[in-house]
């Protein structure tokens, strides 16, 4: 809440900061929407996977392959949303206009679609990010039956809380990922003269790549702010509190969704 409260009362950013990016989020769930299920429709199709029948394995594979082929392809939507979320408000400082606009600047910049579909500086994070995305969403259930042997029919409750651990270790294991993930988005690889790219944030210096990214938020950020701010130099903070932002507020949304779940349950029982 004290984020939103900043983010509001800032002279350059406002209410209607909190929406930005909105648009082009909606624009790629409803995409990733229609495409995720009807190309693994087509892959089950092509491998004689239906329903209740054939490979689980080979199901969860399709499933995987969908969600990361997809999710590549609809990866430059990613990076706009976190370009437009990212800079700066103000008519004067604002360099992205809209989705097409930031593609297209995007393109012209830093080296056209082949650099934001096939460079590993945002390819590999593309593929481990909808990789594990794919598993700990998708296949959640499936992995809960197998690992614990507990029935959702059966044992519903018991179930209940395997689901609340399963969503806890996602954001425990998905947090960072995403963390680095945004953060190399957020930041312009030009291969020619560049226009000066206002953010609403301050960048860090530029990131070579995922592993670089992931070690200098260890090293750098991974004490307090008080802590940082009273030694000069930022290198020597070691620790892993800079790669989970917002871990707290997941944590408790999980717990929500147990609770909920429960109260649910105990309306269905009354009828």
């Amino acid at each position: 809440l004290s984020v939103v409260r900043k983010l509001i009362g800032h002279p350059t950013e406002g209410a209607l900061s909190v929406f930005k990016g909105a648009f082009t989020q909606w624009t790629y769930d409803m995409l990733h929407l229609l495409l995720q299920p009807t190309l693994e429709g087509a892959l089950n199709e092509a491998l004689g996977v239906y329903d209740g029948s054939g490979d689980a394995v080979t199901g969860a594979l399709t499933l995987v392959a969908s969600v990361v082929a997809v999710g590549w392809a609809l990866s430059p939507l990613e990076l706009v949303r976190t370009r437009l979320v990212v800079q700066a408000a103000s008519p004067i400082h604002r360099k992205y206009r809209g989705v097409i606009h930031t593609l297209r600047t995007v393109a012209r910049e830093e080296g056209g679609l082949r650099s934001l579909y096939f460079s590993p500086f945002h390819l590999i994070p593309t593929l481990v990010k909808h990789t594990l995305d794919a598993v700990f969403r998708g296949l959640g259930a499936n992995a809960i039956n197998v690992i614990t042997n507990v029935d959702a029919y059966e044992h519903p409750n018991m179930f209940a809380s395997c689901e609340l651990l399963w969503r806890t270790l996602s954001a425990v294991v998905m947090l960072p990922i995403d963390t680095v993930r945004t953060r190399l988005q957020a930041q312009p690889r030009y291969t020619q003269k560049e226009v000066e790219f206002r953010t609403c944030v301050p960048l860090a210096r530029p990131y070579t790549g995922m592993a670089n990214c992931l070690w200098r938020v260890v090293a750098e950020e991974g004490r307090g702010v008080k802590q940082m701010r009273e030694k000069a130099s930022n290198v020597g903070h070691y620790g892993l509190r800079g790669l989970y932002p917002g871990l707290s507020v997941q944590v408790m949304a999980n717990f929500l969704v147990f609770g909920l779940g429960f109260i649910g349950a105990d309306d269905d029982s009354a009828f």
